[in-house]
């Protein structure tokens, strides 16, 4: 069974972004200050690196260290966020892949915690490993978007 306060931190990342989104104005959302990424897309940002995590898990799960691959940040923002223009959509999709995730980690045995994956740039990850990352980057992101947020 998973960790209390790491399934805590992670679910109350959902309602923490969409009460920063909600009933903003789309110039608010849309605002990118020096030409850093607006809120709109970190929000877009951080359903893409759910999807990333989605896929990390699972593979650990289910095969014995597999190599976990990295991911162009930029290249998937710039290519990719044409997509996300719409925060609703990306906090949907945000919040529909963490709640699968959510359910996926509340079934892990105390052992399965311990699984591990090889990435490419990081080295041997566990799937604990991962979710302190995931909490990490949820905790920089959001402060990101409240910085941005007039």
């Amino acid at each position: 069974m998973a960790a209390a306060p790491s399934i805590d931190a992670l679910r109350s990342t959902v309602s923490d972004l969409v009460a920063l989104t909600a009933n903003r104005a789309p110039r608010d959302l849309s605002l990118s200050p020096r030409g850093d990424w607006s809120a709109a897309q970190v929000a877009a940002h951080m359903a893409d690196a759910e999807l990333v995590y989605s896929v990390r898990i699972r593979m650990v799960l289910t095969d014995e260290n597999p190599a976990l691959v990295g991911y162009d940040e930029q290249a998937w923002a710039s290519r990719l966020g044409v997509c996300d223009l719409n925060v609703g959509g990306s906090v949907g999709r945000f919040r529909l892949l963490r709640d699968a995730n959510l359910r996926l980690l509340e079934s892990l045995e105390e052992a399965e915690w311990s699984r591990l994956g090889t990435h490419l740039d990081q080295g041997e990850l566990s799937i604990a490993t991962m979710v302190d990352k995931l909490i990490a980057h949820d905790r920089e992101h959001l402060s990101q978007i409240r910085k941005l947020l007039p």
